[in-house]
């Protein structure tokens, strides 16, 4: 591995066990064993890491579309990645409105990169659909269903923390649970 992606994988750990604010460029450099300045060699500060680590987290959640699960078991199978990925980055979505505050890019970045999640969602609802797994009676509700199913995996780490929960690995997959139940009121019978 090389340095810059030892770092950045010291700092996604140390993140996910604080915080972003609490895990300091000099955090990971100590627990590197490394100089601050040899960090700092690699990234100018804590958010280009922070930026990077999303890039990485948008690289391994991103499908192309012709990738995208067509029927409900593909969907479910999907899921269970992409919670081993959030749980892999749940620093991210605990943080995420903070860390916009802290970065415009960073925001900006991932608007974008939601636009075409919230797109790529609404394809696998129509796939659903197509197949006749799902049915959805106008756009009204698809749309419904689409952002209640993006709402569901974006912010579930947060709702957990604000009920005071801590989430663990043997929880996260209750947003499995959360976006079934949304699906299951156009389930074809």
């Amino acid at each position: 591995m090389s340095r810059k992606l030892e770092i950045l994988e010291t700092a996604r750990k140390l993140f996910n066990e604080t915080n972003t604010q609490t895990a300091t460029t000099n955090h990971i450099a100590k627990a590197m064993g490394i100089s601050p300045g040899n960090l700092h060699y690699h990234y100018r500060n804590r958010e280009e890491i922070i930026f990077k680590l999303y890039i990485q987290l948008r690289e391994e959640m991103s499908l192309a579309v012709d990738e995208l699960p067509r029927s409900i078991k593909e969907l479910n199978e999907h899921e269970k990645l992409l919670i081993e990925i959030q749980w892999k980055y749940r620093f991210f979505f605990r943080e995420l409105l903070f860390l916009f505050s802290r970065d415009k890019t960073l925001e900006k970045q991932y608007i974008e990169d939601n636009l075409a999640h919230r797109g790529r969602i609404k394809i696998v609802m129509q796939n659903l659909i197509s197949n006749g797994e799902l049915e959805i009676p106008n756009d009204e509700a698809l749309e419904y269903l689409v952002d209640s199913i993006l709402m569901s995996w974006q912010f579930y780490t947060s709702y957990m923390y604000t009920l005071g929960r801590t989430l663990d690995i043997n929880h996260i997959d209750e947003v499995i649970t959360n976006t079934s139940n949304a699906m299951k009121q156009f389930k074809n019978k």
